[in-house]
């Protein structure tokens, strides 16, 4: 059945109805102890629909080679009954006809095992305590989607997304993992060389650890392990959580929250990030959203269920799982603004106390008060300089109280997925040590 046929039953059956296509081609290289070498395709598809009658929406997805998709549709007609009242506009109602360029991904594959052979022996050459590359691997994804509505909406746009990972073991005496992973829209602007030597350095320094001391320290938190911490609050700038009353930020909008270093922007657009597409997952031409601005509130995110039900601004922010994932909000290219003026030596050099290089058990950390414990490694700062490492020390806290503490943010903004994040210092935090 063609997409125009299905869209066309679908309104002659519902008062409202949106059609979500999703296409997806995806390939997995990988490199184990530097020498054997495997590698994976996986094509998917298919197309999640939303209809509205009389005031009920129901949701539905099928691939899209499906032969029930028909069968479906009368289903959903019988089934639309039982569904819940809507109590605020889901669909929305925009026109707008849009297809962007095309994107495709061509795929080398004696080259991609030639990268992948490069940056083990790199990440090996960078110290003779490296033994082994235990894991070279790099994904690229292809993704095509078309969201087509009754109101006139009709685009198609694809985006492209490339990750390489590593992880390597080093030893004496004693022996540790160092991993690292970078990302980007192509696999030709992801920088090899730093993630060999990245990886490689955070192995050789974990075999060496130090003791440190419960107290008081200056924390400056690394851009990647802060982009982790950032993206498991996302949920506290979410309209949905807005809405079931589990966002402590409710009520505290246009106040100050953070400190006035803190700015956070969910970009419609930036360099090499394969999220900077001009439209969210319901068809709305995306636009820069300052949620945060020097430490006040100014926006949480919202698609048009949420705007429409809050009575708020519609940010655009809509996003979906997968074809048969109902529609939620989700981040684009959120992430803390930079500063220009401070590179990480400068950040360094305004902090005696610890820099933190990894957590543990952030998982676990509660969303909703704020109160987390994590287990960190990270380095000991003195006059600027990385003095020694430590591992398995304790930073227990609340993400709310640091955040109003931060005292400056780095230029080296580190992305993954859709949130990133730099170096961020944050003044008086309680570390847990195990050095007496």
């Amino acid at each position: 059945m063609e997409f125009s046929q299905v869209l066309d039953k679908l309104k002659c059956k519902f008062d409202e109805v949106e059609l979500f296509i999703q296409r997806s081609k995806s390939y997995e290289f990988e490199l184990k102890n530097s020498r054997d070498f495997s590698k994976g395709m996986e094509e998917s598809g298919g197309a999640g629909i939303r209809a509205i009658k009389n005031g009920r929406e129901i949701f539905l997805s099928a691939p899209l080679n499906s032969e029930k998709l028909n069968e479906l549709i009368d289903e959903a007609e019988s089934a639309i009954v039982h569904s819940k009242v809507l109590d605020a506009e889901t669909i929305p109602k925009i026109d707008t006809k849009f297809k962007s360029e095309e994107k495709t991904i061509n795929i080398d594959e004696k080259e991609t095992r030639n990268i992948l052979e490069q940056i083990s022996k790199k990440a090996k050459n960078f110290d003779k305590r490296i033994v082994d590359v235990k894991s070279a691997s790099i994904h690229i994804s292809e993704l095509h989607y078309e969201i087509k509505n009754s109101h006139g909406l009709d685009v198609e746009y694809t985006k492209t997304y490339a990750l390489a990972a590593l992880e390597v073991l080093a030893e004496d005496k004693v022996s540790d993992l160092g991993y690292y992973h970078l990302d980007s829209d192509s696999l030709d602007k992801i920088d090899f060389d730093f993630l060999a030597e990245k990886s490689a350095s955070l192995a050789v320094n974990k075999l060496y650890p130090k003791p440190i001391q419960t107290k008081k320290y200056s924390v400056i938190i690394s851009n990647n392990v802060f982009r982790d911490i950032l993206a498991h609050y996302l949920p506290i700038f979410n309209g949905y959580s807005l809405i079931n009353h589990t966002t402590p930020l409710e009520g505290k909008l246009n106040k100050q929250v953070f400190s006035d270093n803190i700015t956070i922007i969910d970009s419609a657009s930036l360099e090499n990030r394969p999220n900077s597409i001009p439209i969210d997952e319901e068809g709305n031409k995306r636009e820069d959203t300052i949620i945060i601005e020097n430490g006040v509130l100014t926006n949480f995110m919202h698609n048009t269920y949420t705007s429409n039900k809050l009575k708020l601004k519609n940010t655009f922010n809509a996003k979906r799982a997968g074809f048969n994932s109902p529609v939620k909000v989700g981040a684009f290219n959120l992430h803390i603004k930079p500063n220009s003026d401070i590179t990480r030596d400068k950040l360094l050099n305004m902090v005696d106390g610890i820099y933190i290089t990894d957590v543990m058990g952030l998982h676990m950390a509660n969303t909703i008060s704020g109160e987390f414990s994590l287990g960190i490694n990270g380095f000991l700062v003195l006059h600027g300089e990385l003095v020694s490492y430590f591992k398995a020390a304790t930073f227990a806290g609340n993400f709310f109280e640091i955040m109003k503490r931060v005292i400056a943010v780095s230029d080296n903004l580190y992305f993954s997925g859709s949130v990133g994040s730099p170096d961020v210092a944050i003044a008086d935090c309680l570390i847990g040590g195990n050095g007496g």
